[in-house]
């Protein structure tokens, strides 16, 4: 039947107008927001109160953020305690793990403070937050809020594909190093090849809820390999401590600070499982998953970091493996179970660009007959890039070393101080908040120019054969 017009008393009915106006609404949001509520929808768990259909426990959060956080960089931090010396080098990482940590506080908490303020079902993610805390800020900040949430986007997806396609670079050619001595030399592309059907099969899986058993047992791999380590280079006893760098020189810092910054690069997950939680708030409590995690992570990577150097000294390699026997068959155990470690790590890592990309695609084609073929095809698709990516992009790590350098700072250490500057100041900040939010965009921002520096000077004299002057 055709609409009447206005005029002649036919005005569209409540209804439809109330549904236009929620699709105006909804193409409004951030497409973080949109993502938990459209995945989410009438899933609610009534019995838990949480916008989840299948929500995770305490333990359970606690799994997905300590594999999060545990990766290649574990057995780099020999080679950053070189950088950085035997007592200095742990002290700086509880100082670094302490503003890592306060920062994702300031995400929550603007996150928090946006939710409430525009009442929201759920708690909106990193990009969703940057908007709505840029918008509600004094100055120049709502000019920036979409602009903030677009490069907020980019970084996270740049950071975490950037860790998934090093992934593929790290198993095959540690995997080539153990074999080659067994078989015939195998090309290290084909051990990327060789990766790329478990991978593609353990991205299939759609919840964080099911990817604890994944988690389970790469954190099992990991930390036995933690624990064989630890034994290789403590078995035949340590070096007079005399002989080690109790404190390194300050033009070796940077360095130190690219590898351990590497290691508490878990920002990007933290809203995400916050929000993947039976009760949200047990992510953020003194005794939360965050705290709780973050004090684990910093205890041990200071431990294999110290026993590590402290057996190696100045002759420490860029990963610890790599100053082992390598007839040991014990050694060679290690490197193979890192790697399958690191292989169950990858659909963790590539959960946060899925949640971020899928959104756009599901916008641009909808209405999609079979979603979740959709979704399981685009998330193939995913994995076959950074598959491509390592397999054709020489010196790749330099690269990835680059964007991190700038991505990863911009999202653990500017990006949050900024958010709270916003959030917050309507209702006056505390000298000391000041102070802090100071102290760690400085930090940011020092870490930011010193890691791209060395990370371009690397690429000059990897690709021209010279130094930055």
């Amino acid at each position: 039947m055709p609409r009447k017009s206005p005029q002649d008393g036919g005005d569209r009915s409540d209804d439809e107008q109330s549904r236009q106006t929620e699709i105006l609404l909804q193409e409004r949001k951030p497409p973080g927001l949109v993502r938990q509520e459209s995945r989410n929808g009438n899933d609610r768990a009534a019995d838990a109160g949480t916008p989840v259909k299948h929500p995770t426990s305490y333990i359970e959060t606690l799994i997905h953020h300590v594999k999060a956080n545990t990766g290649a960089g574990f057995f780099a931090m020999g080679e950053a305690i070189k950088n950085s010396g035997l007592i200095l080098g742990p002290a700086l990482l509880a100082v670094l793990s302490t503003v890592c940590v306060f920062a994702q506080h300031q995400l929550m908490h603007a996150s928090a403070v946006a939710a409430e303020r525009l009442r929201l079902p759920v708690h909106p993610d990193f990009a969703a937050t940057t908007q709505y805390s840029f918008e509600a800020g004094p100055g120049a900040f709502p000019r920036w809020a979409v602009t903030a949430r677009k490069a907020v986007n980019a970084c996270l997806v740049l950071t975490q594909l950037g860790f998934c396609t090093v992934y593929f670079v790290f198993i095959a050619s540690n995997m080539k190093q153990v074999l080659d001595q067994y078989i015939v030399a195998i090309d290290v592309h084909i051990y990327m090849a060789l990766c790329l059907a478990p991978i593609l099969l353990e991205c299939s899986v759609r919840t964080l809820k099911y990817l604890v058993p994944v988690s389970v047992v790469s954190n099992v791999f990991m930390y036995s390999g933690v624990l064989v380590t630890l034994y290789i280079c403590s078995r035949d006893g340590f070096p007079e401590l005399s002989e080690r760098t109790l404190a390194a020189e300050w033009s070796r810092l940077p360095l130190f600070f690219g590898t351990a910054l590497y290691c508490f690069e878990a920002i990007a997950m933290t809203m995400p499982l916050r929000n993947e939680m039976r009760h949200p708030e047990d992510f953020s409590r003194p005794l939360g998953v965050l705290n709780v995690s973050s004090a684990f992570i910093t205890a041990q990577i200071a431990v294999i970091g110290c026993v590590s150097y402290a057996k190696y000294g100045e002759d420490i390699r860029a990963l610890i493996p790599l100053n082992f026997e390598q007839t040991d068959i014990l050694c060679q155990v290690v490197v193979v179970v890192i790697c399958v470690g690191i292989l169950l790590s990858y659909p963790i890592q590539a959960y946060v660009p899925v949640e971020i990309l899928w959104p756009h695609v599901e916008r641009r084609f909808r209405p999609l007959k079979h979603p979740v073929a959709a979704e399981l095809a685009f998330r193939s698709g995913l994995v076959l890039f950074t598959f491509l990516l390592a397999e054709s992009i020489p010196r790749l790590g330099l690269f990835i070393s680059l964007m991190g350098s700038v991505s990863s700072t911009l999202l653990a250490l500017i990006f949050p101080p900024l958010l709270d500057w916003a959030c917050r100041w309507r209702r006056g900040l505390p000298v000391w908040r000041h102070l802090a939010n100071a102290a760690t965009l400085a930090v940011g921002v020092l870490g930011c120019g010193w890691g791209s520096y060395v990370a371009l000077n690397d690429i000059i004299v990897a690709f021209g054969n010279v130094t930055v002057a």
